[in-house]
């Protein structure tokens, strides 16, 4: 598969939305505390930055979400990974 047609990796955003087949450089993100942070929308961007521990506070456990999130999503692909859509024949 060459780079033009590959599917981006899916991610979560800060509020633990999952995204597959979206490239994460649409969307907004910031850094704090040495991780980039993404979220879903300019406006909860703009809240993040007026306070970002107050914002991550409100996303608590944010850090558990994200990590629980990407089990899910690596569960998910490995399951996928062995999925045959070719029919098979009686």
């Amino acid at each position: 598969m060459s780079d033009e047609t590959r599917k981006p990796k899916a991610f979560a955003t800060l509020c633990g939305r999952i995204f597959r087949e979206t490239d994460p450089q649409y969307f907004p993100s910031a850094m704090h505390r040495g991780k980039n942070i993404r979220l879903c929308t300019d406006a909860c961007l703009g809240a993040f930055l007026a306070d970002p521990d107050i914002f991550c506070k409100v996303h608590r456990n944010s850090d558990k979400t994200a990590a629980r999130m990407k089990a899910e999503i690596e569960h998910l692909i490995g399951l996928w990974s062995t999925y045959d859509p070719t029919p098979k024949s009686d």
